[in-house]
Parts: structure tokens; C-alpha cells; sequence
């Protein structure tokens, strides 16, 4: 039994729900309660009124009415008249009475596993509690089940029960308060629709009105057509999800700030009521600079024009500011650019011919993003070498800092112009080959990529860098390996220089290419620092050319190319130095006087040796240097060989000491030499006077007198420093240092 009604604490609130498929003919009502017309669609939303605050049965019964609890006992009759107010056009009688009101809504949940049904106070004297009873009865193959549900709740109520069925039917809800029903109510409980899977490919966009558009794709397996969306958004600066609806376009605009970090969600649901909503797609995440570019990728082919908008994000920048740089470093012209509004500026480019990727920014500040121009078909100069070899031939391009190029290359066993013919048909021709290890020169800022094992007839190269849109190609190039051979240098490289001022240059050219090769030499003089003198190149391993001093060395370089002229030089040889063919020996040794300096202390002297310069030899032969020979009073003799010098000093113990100075060559030494006698005697006294007059800027005289007190001298060395200083009103300062050396030999008259 429900317990005792107490008119003052309690309302009894008994709500029916009768479940019948929606082709049932029949719906039964309770006695006495009229149906309410029509069926109504999910969610019901309404206000249910009753004359006056009714008696509410006791709290004390509460959860399930026991079985053998007759129905009647629980709708007891009761005076008091309860109503909707959305009841239109409703007979005298049936107005909605004045007095406590519930607001109820029944729906169907987000998942759609429930029907839900909520009474809530709507005005009118306060509700300490209520009961709501749920009678479940699924009419179905011509049977009925009963189950009463009692809910307890205090200020407001809510019963819910499980959807087993995914077919349509009809709800009749039925509501008495504390005896008085409502007229009973139909819900429409729709099929229950396909889930659809959420949303994909989330994305956005920035318009030339500075807007940010997100956009997403429909899920892969929806049915569903058409469909509505609900986007969710939180912030670094606002973390909780705000909502907001997007009807059948799968877009839908967004007002965003700069520098703050959004994350975006996107469901799903189809346009009938109640919604079935998807899952919440994975999240989007969205940050805007305080740039961004439209487009910020664009693939465009070798001279194109490509424009490019600059969004300024941050308003407090102004388009006018903007300053639009290629590649970071060349400025462009402001007559390509102009502010579109008051955050926009908008530039037209030129696409590359000349290579495969470019950067535009609006701005001169580095850390800012930038808009990339992919180029297809820009020339990118590949440059290839074959090795000596011919086994492998190595690429190289110059590297760009801000990409990173991929080198692709095709061989096929035809010749390059047919390759090339049908390349350009569209017709696949060739092999790819394999991937090769890219190399950075950071020396030269190129990249190489060495083919290796080489195959010959053609190969067509070419780089590529990756993009939004896939490979960006550059310009193919077509080669033939054969075309670009870089021989090993030659070998055995002999520099001779002959009688009558011939220099003759020998060597051994490389074995490949086996067609042959054409070889060439350069020289120059070792004593005189000059440019280098370089033959023209002839087909046989040697040559000559005449020279001024068949005595000088000469250093000597050779190198070799494919003997039709294509390809590359090697590289030049290893320095070579010269030797001379003498046809005999030389005439005659040196003329030579010397310097003494006595330490009377020790009993040593110094000796210098100073050598006057030779006669030229009319080209017959050369001195390569000079024997040095002391023979001292016992008979001994020491011989050092020095080279083609000017001077030689040695000690002297002032022994009596023969010295003799030849010339020798290749083929020999001197056998006319000089002799000189060193031997301990005092030095002679001589008076010297010398006198210099400048004549002029170009003449000067100079007077010499000796005075002997004894016996003529041999020889006589004299060495003279000037320094002058003139000054008159038509020459200028001038400074002058003489250094001059004579030898006079003994003769009758001196």
C-alpha cells in the first residue's frame, strides 16, 4: 500500500509511459483521461498546472509498489484538475488552472540509450518532495508486461529508462498528481539513426579579409546526408570548451588572437531530431603568428607570376609597413607590392627560372614565417665529372641553406637526343637508379652525388624537393658520361732544355679514354716569379718551345683531355724542374777575389770568395756550380762542390794555401781555372782618395786616386754606399745608395 496523503509535505506525482510500436492502431488511455491529440516529436518540453497545491502522498513509501497493489488504488479520484498550458484552444473547462506548477521535459540522451523524463518546480509553492511512477509497458506480439517505477527526489525529479529497441515507436506518458491526471501525451520515439564517425581532416585558412576559416571533411563512412556540426575550442588563456553550431557546411569562421594556442574538436550529427551526435574528432590545433601568409605554400611553374597576401595578425602593425624580401637577403621592389586593407599587403612575383624553391617574407625580422614558392621546372646547373676510370661520375650542385634537394637520376640505353624525345612525349623511358649518399662541401656550398657502378649512352638528372602537392621537379638534364671524362693526369713528366735554347717536355699520357687524348705544357723561369707561359696542346706525348737561356731552370706542368675535346682537363701534374743537355763541359773557371779578416787572437782569418759572373756560353752549355779546391804547402788536397752562388766563405788557419775555383757542369768541370795564393804576409799601405759630383738627376762622376807605397797590387776590390740628398727649386728630394765593386787585374801599367 502507497502511504497516507499529507496535503501540506508531500506531492504524489505518478507518471505512466506506455511503450507501443508505431503501428499499433490502438493506445489505451486510463479511464477518464482524454488522449491528447497528435503525437508529439522528442525532446517535449512543457508546464503541467494543477487548481491548487494537491496532497501529496507520504514520503514515507518510496522505491517499488508491491505487486498486488491494484492500479486504482494508486489513481485514486481526486477532485483537483491538472493540465499542460500548451494546450491551445482548450474548452472553458479545460483551461489551465492557476496554482503550483512542474516544468517537464522528456528527450532522448546524447547516446541515445535513454528516454529521459524531468519534472522540475516551476513556480508556485515549494516542493519538498516528489514520487514520479513509471509504468513500462511494451506492447509486443500481443503481450504486456507491467512494471511500476517509483522515483524519489527532492525540488525536482527525474526517471529514465533503457532503449532496448532500435525501432520506432510511440510513448504515451501519462501524469497524475496526487490523483489528478493529465491529459495523457504521445511521443514519437524515432528509429534509432546510425551513429556517424566524427569528422576528419581538420584544417584552416586565412582570407585576404583577415579571417581564419576552420574546415574539416565529413566522416569516411557517414551515410548521413545532409549533416550538422558542433565545433568545441579551448585556449592557453581560456581552457574550458566553448560551443558553437556549424548547419550543413563543413566550415565555419573563427575569431582567433596571435600568439595564444587554440585547440579545436568537431561532431557530427544528422539534420532529424533528436541528433545523434558523433564522437569528438581528434583535436586541431591552431596558433597564429604575427604573420601569416595566403597561401603559405604554392607550387607554380618556371616564370609564372605568383601573388601572395601577408596577413598581419598583430593590429597593431600596419600593411602599409610591409617590406617584402626573396630568400632572406635580396629586397624586392615596392612597385610589386601594396597594402590589399588595413592588415594585408599583397606582392606578384616572378617564379624562378633558375631554381626550384624561393622564400617570401613581409618583413625583415628573421624569426617570422615566411610564404614558400615550390618552382617545377626551374634550372638548377648540374655539373657532372666521369673519373679517370670511367667507372663512376660525380654530380654537383649548388646547395641552397633554407632547402633540402633530393638528386634523382634515370638511365637508359639509348642516345641522350632520343631519350630526350621521348621523355618529353611522356613516355616512361629508363631506369631509375639507386639512391646515392649526398656529400656537403662547405668550402664551395655545393652538394655532389657520386654514380657508381656507371653505365654508358644516357642519363637524365634532375633535382627534387618534397612538397604539399608532392616532388617538385627541376629541369632535366641529359648527359652522356662519356662526354664528361676528367682524365688521370699523365705520368713521367721530363723537362729538358737543349743546345741552342730548346726546352723539350716529355711524358706519359693516361690509358682512358681509349680514343685517345690531346696533352698540353706551361712553364716558367724558377729564378723569376712570372705568370705561366701554356702551350697549345698537341696529340703526341711531348713538345718544345724555344726559351732565352737554355742555362735557367725551368718548372714545368702537363695535362691531358678526351682527344676530341670534350670533358675535362686533368688535373695539372706535380711540379717538374728543368736540367740542361750540355754538349761539353765549361771553358773556364770563375774570376774571384777575396775578402780577409784576421783574428789575431785565434791566428784564423776569414776568407770571402767573391765570383764574378760568367760569360754566356752562346747557348753551348752551362755551369751548374763551382769546386771549391785548397791545396795546402804538404800537398794536400780538399775539393768541395758548391752551387752557382755569388760568394763562399771558409776559415783560414794562415797557412800557405793554394785556392782554385772551377766551373762544372753534367758533363764535367773547368781545367782554365784561377789560382790564388793565400799566404801570412802584412798587408801593404796604400793611400785612397775619391771624390763624386752629381751632374745631374741621371749622371753622377766619380774620381778615384791610389797611392802605393811598394809594389803593384794583383788585384784591388773596391766598395762604394752613397747616400745624397739634393734640393733646388726645380728637382725634388732624392736619395741615393751606390754599391760598386772592381777588380782590377795586374798588368804592366798599373
Amino acid at each position: 500500500m502507497i502511504s497516507t496523503m499529507d496535503c501540506t509535505a508531500m506531492w504524489t506525482v505518478l507518471m505512466c509511459v506506455f511503450l507501443m510500436l508505431c503501428d499499433s492502431l490502438c493506445l489505451e488511455s486510463e479511464p477518464g483521461a482524454p488522449l491528447r491529440s497528435g503525437v508529439l516529436d522528442l525532446p517535449w518540453k512543457d508546464e503541467l498546472c494543477c487548481d491548487s497545491p494537491p496532497a501529496y502522498i507520504g514520503a514515507g513509501g518510496s522505491g517499488r509498489i508491491p505487486p498486488e497493489t491494484n492500479r486504482s488504488e494508486v489513481n485514486l479520484p481526486h477532485p483537483l484538475r491538472c493540465t499542460f498550458r500548451s494546450l491551445a484552444a482548450e474548452p472553458e473547462h479545460l483551461k489551465p488552472p492557476v496554482g503550483a506548477c512542474l516544468d517537464i521535459l522528456c528527450r532522448i540522451d546524447e547516446t541515445w540509450e535513454n528516454v529521459t523524463c524531468d519534472l522540475e518546480s516551476g513556480g508556485g509553492p515549494p516542493i519538498r518532495g516528489q514520487q514520479l511512477l513509471l509504468n513500462n509497458d511494451t506492447v509486443e506480439a500481443n503481450s504486456t508486461s507491467h512494471n511500476l517505477l517509483v522515483c524519489d527526489a527532492e525540488d525536482s525529479l527525474m526517471c529514465s529508462f533503457h532503449l532496448d529497441s532500435a525501432r520506432s515507436f510511440v510513448l504515451m506518458v501519462t501524469v497524475s498528481i496526487s490523483g489528478a491526471a493529465a491529459p495523457p501525451v504521445l511521443l514519437r520515439i524515432p528509429e534509432r539513426p546510425e551513429k556517424p564517425g566524427p569528422p576528419v581532416n581538420l584544417s584552416h585558412i586565412q582570407t585576404i579579409e583577415a579571417g581564419v576559416v576552420l574546415s574539416w571533411d565529413e566522416p569516411l563512412d557517414s551515410s548521413t546526408d545532409p549533416l550538422r556540426y558542433q565545433v568545441r575550442y579551448s585556449s592557453s588563456t581560456n581552457q574550458y570548451w566553448q560551443v558553437a553550431s556549424a548547419h550543413k557546411e563543413p566550415r565555419l569562421p573563427v575569431d582567433l588572437e596571435p600568439m595564444v594556442s587554440y585547440i579545436f574538436q568537431v561532431r557530427c550529427a544528422g539534420v532529424a531530431e533528436p541528433p545523434l551526435w558523433s564522437d569528438w574528432s581528434e583535436s586541431y590545433h591552431i596558433f597564429l603568428d604575427t604573420l601569416s601568409y595566403i597561401p603559405e605554400k604554392v607550387v607554380a611553374r618556371a616564370g609564372d607570376n605568383v601573388t601572395v597576401y601577408c596577413v598581419f595578425n598583430d593590429h597593431r602593425i600596419n600593411a602599409s609597413m610591409a617590406r617584402w624580401i626573396l630568400n632572406h637577403t635580396q629586397e624586392l621592389d615596392g612597385s610589386l607590392y601594396h597594402p590589399v586593407n588595413q592588415w594585408v599587403s599583397q606582392i606578384t612575383v616572378r617564379a624562378s627560372e633558375t631554381g626550384i624553391y624561393d622564400l617570401l617574407k613581409c618583413t625583415k625580422e628573421w624569426s617570422y614565417p615566411y610564404s614558400q614558392i615550390f618552382v617545377e621546372g626551374g634550372f638548377i646547373d648540374i655539373k657532372c665529372v666521369t673519373n679517370g676510370d670511367i667507372d663512376a661520375m660525380d654530380c654537383r650542385w649548388k646547395t641552397e641553406e633554407w632547402t633540402k634537394l633530393q638528386f634523382q637520376y634515370k638511365w637508359a640505353d639509348v642516345p641522350c637526343e632520343v631519350m630526350e624525345e621521348k621523355d618529353g612525349a611522356g613516355e616512361d623511358i629508363g631506369e631509375t637508379g639507386p639512391a646515392c649518399i649526398q656529400v656537403r662541401s662547405f668550402r664551395d656550398q655545393q652538394k655532389s652525388c657520386t654514380i657508381q657502378p656507371l653505365r654508358m649512352n644516357c642519363y637524365k638528372l634532375w633535382l627534387e624537393v618534397s612538397s604539399h602537392q608532392g616532388p617538385v621537379r627541376s629541369k632535366p638534364i641529359y648527359l652522356s658520361p662519356m662526354d664528361y671524362v676528367q682524365p688521370h693526369s699523365p705520368t713521367n713528366v721530363r723537362a729538358v732544355t737543349q743546345v741552342g735554347g730548346v726546352l723539350r717536355v716529355t711524358w706519359k699520357p693516361p690509358y682512358l679514354p681509349a680514343e685517345g687524348l690531346q696533352c698540353q705544357f706551361r712553364y716558367h723561369s724558377l729564378s723569376v716569379i712570372e705568370k705561366w707561359k701554356v702551350q697549345s696542346s698537341v696529340r703526341v706525348p711531348g713538345d718544345e718551345v724555344m726559351v732565352p737561356d737554355m742555362c735557367q731552370v725551368y718548372v714545368v706542368q702537363v695535362r691531358c683531355m678526351h682527344i676530341n675535346g670534350t670533358g675535362y682537363w686533368s688535373d695539372w701534374t706535380e711540379s717538374v724542374n728543368s736540367t740542361t743537355q750540355n754538349s761539353r763541359t765549361p771553358d773556364r773557371g770563375p774570376d774571384f777575389w777575396r775578402i780577409r779578416d784576421d783574428d789575431h787572437q785565434s791566428n784564423l782569418s776569414n776568407i770571402t770568395l767573391l765570383f764574378k759572373s760568367l760569360p754566356v756560353s752562346a747557348n753551348s752549355y752551362c755551369v751548374d756550380g763551382f769546386i771549391v779546391q785548397h791545396q795546402t804547402w804538404n800537398g794536400s788536397v780538399l775539393r768541395k762542390q758548391i752551387h752557382l752562388v755569388s760568394s763562399y766563405s771558409f776559415e783560414w788557419n794562415q797557412e800557405l794555401q793554394i785556392v782554385t775555383v772551377e766551373a762544372y757542369n753534367n758533363l764535367g768541370s773547368s781545367s782554365n781555372n784561377i789560382n790564388m795564393t793565400l799566404e801570412k804576409t802584412p798587408k801593404r799601405n796604400l793611400s785612397l782618395s775619391l771624390s763624386l759630383v752629381v751632374i745631374n738627376t741621371l749622371s753622377l762622376s766619380l774620381s778615384l786616386s791610389l797611392s802605393l807605397s811598394r809594389s803593384v797590387p794583383n788585384s784591388l776590390s773596391l766598395s762604394l754606399s752613397l747616400s745624397l740628398s739634393l734640393s733646388t727649386e726645380d728637382l725634388l728630394s732624392l736619395s741615393l745608395s751606390l754599391s760598386l765593386s772592381l777588380s782590377l787585374e795586374h798588368s804592366a801599367s798599373l
